[in-house]
């Protein structure tokens, strides 16, 4: 999940012996912090100090309220979503491999949990996969700020310690720099360095912060001063831009040390046989384009004793429908011989696959349409222009080999989704954004062939 950048891990070993001419070295690295790239030391020696608690592998369940809640989370997923699974002939490669897909919701890891468990009436008859999960999801008090916008009832949720649950679940932590919050970073601080003053560590704006929120004059205040300010300062993210540059490369080093440990623990869940799902772009693509892989790929594909072969998925929505919005999961065949490439060879090849599983839908090729639509058009004759449209995309795509949504291969599937996107873009005429997105998707999936894109949706 994370990205990591390919840098000597030891040019930050002793920062306070540095001369001014590493200023700019230093500010390329803190900007590169900020994006997630810090980087892993390659191989299984562990940490030198302070080590973060154990977070090792485990080749099944640790108790049944895991497997329970587990599979609870996973058939909710699939009561409230339609899944359609193409390509489960490859399923019998999903056994210790490193499965990979494009990350677009939250719902993802379940989607991609319940496929791989290849639920058979009550009974599973895959592999249960262990998860690379964000480790902000495992900090005390998640779960209270993910909750604090949802309804009162369902607020009571947030005193609800989830760590051990995300851990039974078979969820493995993965630290992410842009995720990392003052709290967190300030206890590293004070666990290495020890009660510091406060103006040594953060830059003299957000001193005055702390100053200004503990009522205290800020050349009195020290780490312990400033892990008592309120939730809403120590929860604040993006913090290590914050840091003043001599603290930056102090704390640098053991960052790096605890991501390098956390990529071992998950080397040694594939080194185990268990297959293990990531999501290599880091996070939800939250403006609809599909993202560089984090190095965290490149890694794991390199630090195993045995190279993983890695199994792609392309995840689809379709949500321009009544009810459940439909999900197309697509599974590709594995990919080989990857160990021993180089980090932009690895990336090619794995977002290549990705993308050539991400399917081609009608809730896409619509957005793209009503984005340029003219106003003024009643729903059936919308229903009929989509219904043309769809059928001239289909037509190239077809020529090209392009992944497809079967039903718009079939006249009468593309005719229903015709009528049905009308529907809902009828129903929801302040909805660009969403738009915007799908349209987004689309642009990505037809990158290389711009005649698609280029069809005038009026000539439909």
């Amino acid at each position: 999940m994370n990205g990591f950048s390919q840098r000597d891990p030891a040019s930050a070993a002793h920062p306070l012996s540095r001369d001014t001419r590493d200023t700019k070295a230093a500010n390329l690295r803190l900007a590169d912090t900020e994006t997630g790239d810090v980087e892993p030391k390659l191989g299984r020696a562990e940490p030198e100090s302070s080590p973060p608690p154990d977070n090792g592998p485990s080749t099944g369940l640790r108790y049944w309220g895991g497997a329970i809640l587990g599979t609870l989370i996973v058939r909710s997923v699939q009561a409230a979503l339609k899944i359609e699974v193409l390509g489960k002939e490859h399923l019998c490669h999903a056994r210790g491999a490193l499965v990979v897909s494009n990350h677009r919701r939250d719902t993802d890891g379940p989607i991609v949990g319940g496929i791989l468990l290849q639920p058979k009436g009550l009974r599973f008859h895959g592999q249960e996969p262990f998860y690379v999960a964000r480790e902000d999801l495992f900090r005390p008090g998640f779960l209270g700020q993910y909750l604090q916008d949802f309804p009162k009832p369902l607020r009571i949720l947030r005193h609800i310690p989830i760590a051990r649950a995300l851990n039974a679940m078979q969820l493995r932590p993965l630290r992410r720099i842009p995720e990392y919050t003052f709290g967190e970073l300030l206890e590293d601080f004070l666990l290495q360095f020890g009660d510091m003053p406060l103006s040594e560590v953060l830059k003299p704006k957000w001193v005055d912060l702390f100053a200004k929120t503990l009522q205290r004059p800020a050349e009195d205040l020290r780490l312990s001063d400033a892990l008592k300010a309120p939730p809403e300062l120590r929860h604040r993210t993006h913090v290590f831009r914050r840091l003043q540059r001599q603290a930056f490369r102090r704390i640098l080093p053991y960052q790096r040390q605890v991501i390098t440990q956390q990529l071992n623990h998950l080397a040694e869940i594939l080194d185990l046989g268990q297959s293990l799902f990531l999501a290599p772009e880091g996070g939800i693509s939250l403006d609809g384009y599909f993202h560089k892989p984090r190095k965290s790929l490149h890694f794991l594909i390199n630090a195993c004793r045995k190279p993983p072969h890695v199994l792609p998925m392309g995840i689809s929505y379709d949500p321009m429908r009544h009810g459940r919005t439909r999900v197309l999961v697509r599974i590709g065949e594995p990919l080989r011989d990857l160990a021993g490439l180089s980090r932009k060879e690895t990336d090619e090849r794995v977002s290549r696959a990705i993308l050539r599983l991400w399917s081609i839908n009608a809730s896409q090729l619509a957005a793209h349409y009503a984005l340029k639509l003219p106003t003024g058009i009643d729903r059936k004759m919308l229903a009929e222009r989509l219904y043309d449209y769809f059928s001239m995309v289909v037509g190239h795509a077809v020529k090209r080999a392009l992944p497809l949504d079967p039903l718009l291969l079939d006249e009468a599937g593309r005719r229903k989704r015709a009528l049905q996107c009308a529907n809902w873009i009828r129903r929801h005429p302040c909805c660009r954004e969403k738009l915007i997105y799908l349209d987004r998707e689309l642009g990505v999936l037809l990158s290389d062939h711009p005649e698609i894109l280029a069809i005038h949706p009026a000539s439909g």
